[in-house]
This record gives structure tokens, C-alpha cells and sequence, in this order.
């Protein structure tokens, strides 16, 4: 893949990718600022406390769309598009019944849970908690169902889907939540249904947008396979880790902050945390955004490509983060505002958030990597690195208050962030004996990786007579790698009509395109592919339509597709992909 498709897909594929992160998080932000404003204080430590459970739910509901994103970006490097559908379709079926037996036994065991998180029974805030967990709970089913789309959104290369979904939560949750306050006044279970309510009409509209258009990978019962269930739930265990992790910490510093302070600044604290998390939605949507272009990459064996990714992220990690590190120092005080009318949480809050955006930048990193390990499905290096930072970030805040206070809690995602670098760095150095600091080697790669440079030709074409003349170049290739006449003649003839109809074609338009081809030779077979940003077009499609028609329309690709051994389109990163194999 050069180098500049993958920036391209990029650009334009992260700003709805972050949306999509902070879908996950906007309503209940809303939520928190709502009832701040109008059912108390009491209130919002009450939807913190159920934080935790549903951050657990999630990562239950995660794993299996986890699993998902990573077989089948991977797969869609390779092209193949069956062992696609089949991954999805399984999925998309498994994850709503497991969403629905989850939701039922949080349902049914919801007094004894809000014991757990230790709370007394009778108490206000257990009433309050118990109120908000049942009416936020039920949305999980809609929430595991939507959650496995991200994937084949972002390998198709769809950025408006997901953008139209946060578009309809967020003005649907508003308007529910006002109603709840103003109109029908129940309280935080009142909250609580809104945004259930808010997600099951976006998401049943969503589902509608998604299937009503025609796409590359489909859904199917026939394709569902319950074999792979458990391949892909440990494709999902990143995920997994990576959600429990964020639960047990906010769990284990929401316990610090009473054990070392009050209610106060657990009310506190839990306004940081949502605003938090809807900042933190950059850090995670580059997370996601790394681990799909690294598995399409990885599927493609492309070294090359996977370093590139690295700097690309690496660099937007720090420019996005740093400005939101700004953006929070400026504005701590009024975002706080928006939750409460108290003083003194106000005051507390705001300098706990400004700790807390401390840690974006090398959050941002550490995800990143993380992101990388799972498109390499390298995943249990990656679940030591989360695992580290959850339990470095539990360690300080249980620890830090009996020597420095209890304000020292504020800086344990900071310190958490700082520690795990540190880790990251020595893992590389001493487990996998390579340098740290050099970008060839954080790939984590050998010298076997990828196919030989002298195995394989890449040239962009940019009009007809060059086309010729790579053809001619494609010719000498396949002879000088001892291939057959009939596989010299049959690549140049492949490559010229295919190439040919997507310059005259699918380039119609007046807007700039790009047609990449690349020619390489594993085990004795020559593959051809061609990859395109032009018109989306299906060939297969419609040769499977068209070949008894008259033998004179469109004849290149009758000839290409009736005399290739195999042949195979996939519509990945919104550009064309077309496999030819001789």
C-alpha cells in the first residue's frame, strides 16, 4: 500500500472514527451535566457510581466486535472477502444474544451489585444508583449490535454512517432528557431511559441506513458460523482487557477518593471523569484507527506501510492531544460550571481535570501502540501494556494519599502514564532485543517480513501510453521470474484492459484519481492488483450478471475475469481492490 493511501485514508477516515468514540460517551456527559444542574449532587455521584458497571458491560459486549474489526481488517488486506462475511455475520448474531443475557442478569441481580460497589441499602445514593443502573442497562443490546458496524464502516471506507448516528444521539438524548425534567420528572431512572431511548431509536435507524445500502460485505444467517466464535473472541481480548481495566481503575480510585476524602470528591471526580472520557474519545479513536490500518496493511505484508503508520500516528497523537491539553487548562473551570453550581466542586474538579489532561499525550502513544499490537494481532503484549496501566494507575491512588494526601489521587492517570512508557520502552529493548527509539525496528517485524522488492513491481499510472509501457515492464517481470508464455501474455493482457477500463471509466468524473497497480510473484503464481479511488465498481459482480450477454460489451473484463485462475474485489478504505491471480 503506498504510503499515500494510507495518509489519505486516514485523514479522512479519523475525524468520524473519534465521532464514533464519542457516541459511546456524549450521553451520558449530557446526562451528568443535566442532572447536576437539576437533581443535585447526589445525583451525579450516583451515575458514577454505576460507571464501573457499565464500562464492564461494554467490554462484554466489545469483545466480539473487537474480534471482528481485527479479522476482518486483516482479511480485507488479503482480500478475502467470504472469511468476511462470515466473521461479521457471526458476530453481528452472537453479540445481540450475549448482549441480551447480560442485560437481564444486571437487571435481575441490580440491588446486590449496587452492594458490591459499596453502597448500604436504604441509603440515598444506593437508591439513586440502583435507579440509574436500571434504566441505563437495558440499552446494551441495541449498543453491542451498533458496535460491530464501526468495522466494516471503517474498511469500506464509510465516514458519513457513523457521523449521522452521534448526530441523531446526541439532539434525541437532549430532547428526551429535557422532557424527563420538565415534563414527565422522574428523576435519575428518567435520565437514565433517555439515553436508552436515544440509542434505540438512532440505532434501529442506523441499521436501516446500513443495510438499505448496497455494500461489498454483507450480513447473512447462512454465513453465521458458532466455530468461530471463539477465535473471535480472542482476536477481542484487547478490547476486553482494555474496558475491565478502565472499570476496576474508576472503581478503584472512585473507593480511594472515600476512603481518603468524601462524597464531595468522589461528585467531583466523577465530573472529571465524563468530561474526561469524551476527551479521551481522540485518544481511543486513534486507537481504533491504528489497529484497522494496521491489520489492512499487515494483511498486505507491507513493511513499508506499518512504519508509516506509526509516524502518521504518532505525530497526530501529539498535535491533536497537545491542543486539547490547552483547550482543557483554558476552559477547566467553565466546563465544570456546566455540571454544578457548587464551589467547592467546582474548584476541586477543575484542578483535578487539568491533572487529568496531564496524561493525554502519552495515553495517546501508549493506545496507539496497543492499536498496532492488535493489527498485528500481537495481543498479549498488548493486554500486559493496559493491564500495566490500570494497575500502576490503581497502585498510586491507593498508596500516594497516606504520604502526600488526598488531592495526590488526581495525578494517577498522569503517573500511570509516565510508568507504562517507561515499560513499553524496556519491553521492546529487552524482550524483543531491539532498539526503542528507531521506527524500522518498532515494527516489530523480522527480515523475513513482507515479499522480497525483487518479487514484486508498484507503479501509480496517471494515463494510457504510461499504462503500455508498464505493461511491456510487466512482461520482462514475469519472464525474468521463469514464468510460462501463456502467464507472460495472459498478466500484460490482464493488466492492460483492466487498467485501461478503470483510466477511461471509472474516472469520469472531473475530480482528481489515483490508480495504483502492483504486480507480484509468490509460490509460482503472478498477482495482479489493482487499486483505484475512482467510480466503486465491482467487476465480479458484473461479470456474474452480464457474461451471457453479447461477447462485444465490455470485453476486457469478460476476457480478465472467464481466463483468470481466481479473481476477487473487495471495496476497502473507500478505493477499489481488485486481485487477479494467473
Amino acid at each position: 500500500m503506498k504510503k499515500n493511501f494510507i495518509a489519505d485514508y486516514i485523514n479522512r477516515m479519523l475525524p468520524s472514527i473519534i465521532l464514533s468514540q464519542i457516541v459511546m460517551e456524549i450521553c451520558t456527559v449530557i446526562d451528568a451535566a443535566l442532572t447536576g444542574q437539576f437533581l443535585g449532587n447526589e445525583a451525579v455521584a450516583a451515575e458514577g457510581m454505576v460507571t464501573p458497571v457499565v464500562l464492564i458491560v461494554i467490554a462484554v459486549a466489545g469483545i466480539m466486535s473487537a474480534g471482528n474489526a481485527t479479522i476482518c481488517s486483516n482479511e480485507s488486506g488479503k482480500g478475502n472477502l467470504e472469511e468476511i462475511n462470515k466473521v461479521f455475520s457471526t458476530t453481528f448474531s452472537v453479540s445481540l444474544g450475549f448482549s441480551i443475557i447480560c442485560t437481564a442478569l444486571i437487571l435481575i441481580f441490580a440491588s446486590p451489585i449496587c452492594k458490591i460497589l459499596g453502597l448500604t441499602a436504604g441509603t440515598e445514593l444506593f437508591n439513586l444508583t440502583y435507579d440509574y443502573m436500571i434504566g441505563y442497562v437495558p440499552l446494551m443490546p441495541i449498543l453491542a449490535v451498533i458496535m460491530t458496524l464501526p468495522a466494516i464502516l471503517q474498511i469500506e471506507g464509510d465516514n458519513k454512517t457513523s457521523v449521522f448516528a452521534v448526530s441523531l444521539v446526541f439532539i434525541l438524548d437532549i430532547f428526551f432528557d429535557l422532557l424527563n425534567i420538565f415534563v414527565f420528572q422522574c428523576g435519575v431512572l428518567g435520565m437514565a431511559l433517555a439515553t436508552t431511548l436515544s440509542y434505540y431509536v438512532a440505532g434501529v435507524l442506523v441499521l436501516v441506513r446500513f443495510f438499505g445500502k448496497k455494500r461489498t460485505i454483507k450480513f447473512s444467517l447462512k454465513y453465521v458460523e458458532f466455530r468461530r466464535v471463539g477465535k473471535i473472541l480472542s482476536y477481542g481480548t484487547p478490547a476486553f482487557v482494555n474496558a475491565v481495566c478502565l472499570g476496576l481503575t474508576t472503581a478503584a480510585l472512585n473507593a480511594a477518593f472515600l476512603q481518603f476524602g468524601s462524597e464531595i470528591y468522589v461528585a467531583a471526580f466523577t465530573i472529571v471523569t465524563k468530561i474526561g472520557e469524551v476527551l479521551l474519545c481522540f485518544c481511543y479513536g486513534m486507537y481504533e484507527m491504528t489497529a484497522t490500518v494496521t491489520g489492512i496493511t499487515n494483511g498486505e505484508e507491507d513493511r513499508d506501510g506499518l512504519e508509516e503508520i506509526l509516524k502518521i500516528m504518532c505525530r497526530k497523537s501529539f498535535i491533536i492531544n497537545a491542543a486539547l491539553m490547552a483547550i482543557t487548562f483554558l476552559f477547566s473551570s467553565l466546563a465544570m460550571k456546566i455540571f454544578t453550581t457548587d464551589e467547592t466542586i467546582i474548584t476541586l474538579g477543575a484542578f483535578g481535570l487539568n491533572i487529568f489532561a496531564l496524561q493525554f499525550i502519552f495515553r495517546s502513544l501508549i493506545l496507539c501502540y496497543v492499536g498496532y499490537l492488535r493489527g498485528l494481532q500481537r495481543f498479549m503484549a498488548g493486554n500486559v501494556i493496559l493491564v500495566v496501566l490500570a494497575a500502576s494507575a490503581s497502585s498510586f491512588a491507593w498508596l500516594a494519599p497516606s504520604k502526600i494526601g488526598v488531592d495526590a489521587i488526581w495525578y494517577s492517570y498522569f503517573v500511570s502514564t509516565i510508568f507504562t512508557l517507561i515499560f513499553l520502552v524496556m519491553f521492546v529493548r529487552f524482550s524483543e532485543k531491539l532498539n526503542p527509539f528507531s521506527w524500522r525496528t518498532l515494527i516489530l517485524k523480522p527480515a523475513s517480513y513482507g515479499i522480497p522488492k525483487e518479487n514484486f513491481l508498484e507503479w501509480e499510472i496517471f494515463d494510457i501510453p504510461q499504462l503500455y509501457d508498464c505493461c511491456a515492464k510487466a512482461a520482462d517481470f514475469v519472464k525474468a521470474h521463469n514464468g510460462t508464455k501463456q502467464q507472460i501474455y495472459l498478466l500484460s493482457l490482464f493488466m492492460e484492459e483492466m487498467g485501461r477500463n478503470v483510466l477511461t471509466w471509472a474516472f469520469r468524473d472531473e475530480k482528481k484519481h489515483r490508480l495504483l497497480i502492483k504486480i507480484m510473484y509468490s509460490a509460482g503464481n503472478f498477482i495482479l492488483r489493482f487499486r483505484d479511488d475512482g467510480i466503486v465498481f465491482d467487476p465480479t459482480e458484473y461479470y456474474r450478471i452480464h457474461k451471457n450477454e453479447t461477447p462485444l460489451e465490455n470485453f476486457g473484463i469478460k476476457i480478465v475475469l472467464g481466463m483468470a485462475s481466481e479473481v476477487t474485489y473487495l471495496n476497502t478504505m473507500n478505493l477499489n481492490n481488485l486481485l487477479v491471480k494467473v
